[in-house]
């Protein structure tokens, strides 16, 4: 793998394939492994694919400052810049969505279509707690039958720091059970857990990430870039969902079925198939927008 070093940070990052540019971007607490070992191997038999490890992720440096959206959004164009990539298609999973809506708020110019896995933002869904999400108990019953008793409470917030602690300290978070897919398989075991703990304690970085201040309706009116919204049918950020497809005025939202949170690791195949669909109509429509419209079931042929 390389990387660019820059005056704030060195940025690790992979590339592969050979076609249209496409940038990968994980969400908190993961790296670029999240897309190496599934989904990337796929999409890069038709595209070029970018992936890097964000900021104080992966083996990416850790600054003690600088991790709001604004400057995860300067590290992506200067990523760019140097690798010579004026414009591309860009998804993000997670926290990643929220650089991806980001970027592509700021510099629409550079972003071909967008593809937003299973994000939350706080202007379009209040904070849930864990007995508000309809598959609480559900879960909470695969994760004690796995032998994880240090369960969260049921009043804990739903938040980037439970899920991130939740997947690194357990095998069967990613699909509540229905797989047994870990993002402890992705580099995020005990080393990322490791390295996740000193992001929030070394760097300003806890606090920076609830920063969304650029994420506000407003600002979403303005995208009006081919946007995909891919959310699992079990994620408790579904309200985030419909906002958005409400928000982006060349928007579609296809809701995963028998997927939570983590789908991208777990439904690889699934993932890939609808990307690669999305991807050709828009090449296909050239500059044309997007049907709006949501889909809760998916053709055989999207199947993994």
């Amino acid at each position: 793998m390389a990387s660019l070093a820059t005056p704030q940070v060195k940025l690790n990052y992979l590339q592969l394939g050979t076609g249209e540019h496409l940038v990968l971007i994980h969400g908190l607490g993961a790296n670029l492994s999240f897309w190496y070992f599934g989904a990337a191997r796929l999409l890069a038999r038709t595209r070029s694919l970018l992936m890097y490890d964000l900021r104080g992720h992966g083996r990416s440096s850790m600054p003690e400052r600088g991790y709001g959206l604004q400057q995860m959004v300067n590290d992506l164009v200067e990523l760019l810049d140097f690798l010579g990539i004026d414009r591309a298609d860009i998804a993000g999973h997670s926290f990643g969505g929220r650089v991806a809506l980001a970027f592509t708020a700021l510099h629409p110019d550079r972003v071909r279509n967008l593809i937003v896995a299973d994000t939350q933002l706080r202007a379009l869904q209040p904070p849930v707690r864990l007995s508000e999400w309809a598959h609480w108990e559900q879960w909470k019953t695969e994760l004690r039958g796995h032998g994880l008793s240090d369960l969260p409470n049921d009043d804990s917030i739903i938040s980037y720091k439970l899920l991130a602690a939740l997947s690194q300290a357990h095998g069967n978070i990613a699909n509540q059970g229905r797989a047994r897919i870990s993002l402890r398989t992705r580099d995020m075991g005990e080393k990322g857990l490791e390295r996740w703990q000193e992001l929030l304690t070394r760097t300003t970085a806890e606090r920076e990430f609830e920063d969304e201040s650029l994420l506000v309706p407003a600002t979403l009116r303005t995208i009006s870039t081919p946007t995909l919204l891919a959310f699992g049918k079990l994620s408790h950020c579904l309200p985030t969902a419909n906002g958005l497809l409400e928000y982006l005025p060349n928007s579609r939202l296809i809701i995963v079925p028998g997927a939570g949170h983590f789908f991208p690791i777990v439904k690889p195949g699934f993932f890939v198939r609808v990307i690669e669909a999305f991807l050709t109509g828009q090449e296909g429509r050239g500059a044309r927008s997007v049907r709006r419209r949501t889909r809760r079931f998916v053709p055989k042929r999207f199947l993994a």
